[in-house]
């Protein structure tokens, strides 16, 4: 981008200032004046996050794989129970995260795609969907919660839709010749109707 240079990572302090990714930082700056700043590392970072999904890997579950840029995928299916239970694993993970200095936004729900988009997009702290109420907490999340291009969401929004929900139901054809399958494919690996394989991370010494 030359000499542009933008916000590739707020806070929530940040972000409850009215900063938001892709912000240049001279118009952040203008909007927080004692704004602290710090270079993006992409290779550290990635670096960092896969040395935490090992880290969990060892504490939680079998399943962990890193989820760039800054996310982890976890597969608990059958560890739960070792932990007390859903809601209790949750909580004592964001709790030693917390004490590690990370803070987290955790959710769980029937696939991989329901619990990225909430992680991301929804509440913050821990949610947890139960089976079968996928449809329903992700209804209300913008577009972006899908993991779709920005062109494809800002094609969407052309038409009149703004959330998940409002493409739940709507007729395949249509979507699929505007956007390519790519778009459904998404959707249903959200709602759990499509497979995504985890590539685990591998266990160390």
């Amino acid at each position: 981008m030359g000499n542009r240079r933008v916000v590739t990572a707020a806070c929530s302090v940040a972000r409850d200032l009215g900063l938001r990714v892709g912000m240049t930082v001279s118009r952040a700056q203008a909007l927080v004046p004692d704004l602290r700043i710090e270079a993006d590392d992409a290779s550290a970072d990635a670096a960092a996050l896969e040395r935490l999904a090992l880290w969990l890997l060892q504490r939680v579950a079998p399943i962990v794989s890193a989820d760039p840029p800054d996310g982890i995928v976890i597969d608990s299916t059958g560890a739960d129970h070792l932990h007390g239970g859903e809601a209790a694993m949750l909580e004592a993970l964001a709790g030693k995260l917390a004490l590690s200095g990370i803070t987290a936004r955790l959710a769980l729900a029937d696939s991989w795609g329901a619990a990225h988009a909430l992680a991301r997009h929804g509440a913050d702290g821990v949610i947890i969907v139960p089976p079968g109420a996928s449809d329903a907490a992700l209804a209300p999340l913008p577009l972006e919660a899908l993991r779709l291009p920005a062109a494809t969401a800002a094609g969407l929004r052309d038409l009149g839709f703004e959330t998940i929900g409002d493409l739940i139901g709507q007729p395949r054809a249509p979507l699929t010749r505007r956007f390519g399958k790519a778009l459904c494919r998404r959707l249903d690996q959200a709602r759990g109707r499509a497979s995504e394989p985890i590539a685990p991370c591998a266990r160390r010494g």
